[in-house]
């Protein structure tokens, strides 16, 4: 009987994942601690599996899934511990402006409903993301809300992260939205510079659409370079 209730995930081995500091940032590895505690049978654990996750209004994608090989068995009431460093891929989303980002680790049991657990992740900015973040507020924008962006133009990463900003006095009369799209990499940050122009502003320079981007590559994680840039695409398009 206790065979049969193994199988089907009643009295199994249950998985807790343990992430020793508050927060990440995208790149960076970090080390887990996964706490396993055995059922009323023993069994064999075939491998560990990690999906990190990110969602915002109902929008989930999967950022990363990283699969740890190894077998072992755990008895019955056995407590065990297994060592795991995890990569931060850098496409990972900053949390913040409606964005969760979460880890889901699950145990490989055969014959058994495998044990799961989801754990929720605060994600800070790189160097990079918050340098561009400092900028936006020097230049008197608010950060509104961030989404998940298609990349049909990447082929090393799933989606994007757009960051959406609210002018304030000084450009508000011009600019609608600024919306920064942020491609992190290893050695800088490629960064989409959308203008989304005010109504009147559009029809005054006779434009047929009031959006307009620019493609940069950000080198140093430098707030002024960077508020100048953002300036300067602005000022383009007036």
């Amino acid at each position: 009987m206790k065979r049969l209730l193994s199988s089907i995930g009643i009295g199994a081995a249950t998985v807790d994942t343990i992430l020793p500091q508050a927060d990440v940032r995208p790149g960076e590895q970090v080390g887990l601690d996964v706490e396993l505690l055995g059922g009323e049978t023993a069994q064999r654990i075939d491998g560990i599996y990690f999906t990190l996750k990110a969602a915002v209004d109902g929008d989930e994608r999967v950022v990363d899934r990283i699969d740890v090989d190894g077998s072992f068995t755990i008895d019955p009431g056995e407590e065990r511990t297994e060592r795991v460093d995890l990569h931060v891929p850098p496409w990972t989303p900053v949390t913040g402006g409606g964005v969760r980002v979460w880890l889901e680790t699950g145990v490989d049991i055969d014959w058994a409903v495998d044990p799961s657990d989801s754990d929720d992740v605060v994600v800070e900015p790189g160097p990079y993301v918050a340098a561009l973040f400092e900028a936006a507020t020097d230049l008197g924008f608010e950060f509104a809300r961030s989404t998940l962006a298609e990349t049909p133009w990447l082929d090393d990463r799933p989606f994007a992260q757009a960051l959406a900003f609210e002018p304030g006095p000084r450009f508000e009369h011009d600019v609608e939205r600024l919306v920064l799209t942020t491609i992190p990499r290893e050695d800088d940050l490629r960064l989409y510079i959308e203008v989304q122009q005010r109504d009147d502003v559009a029809d005054a320079v006779g434009q047929d659409f009031n959006e307009q981007e620019l493609s940069v590559t950000v080198t140093y994680a430098n707030p002024e370079m960077i508020a100048r840039r953002i300036t300067s695409t602005i000022e383009e398009f007036r």
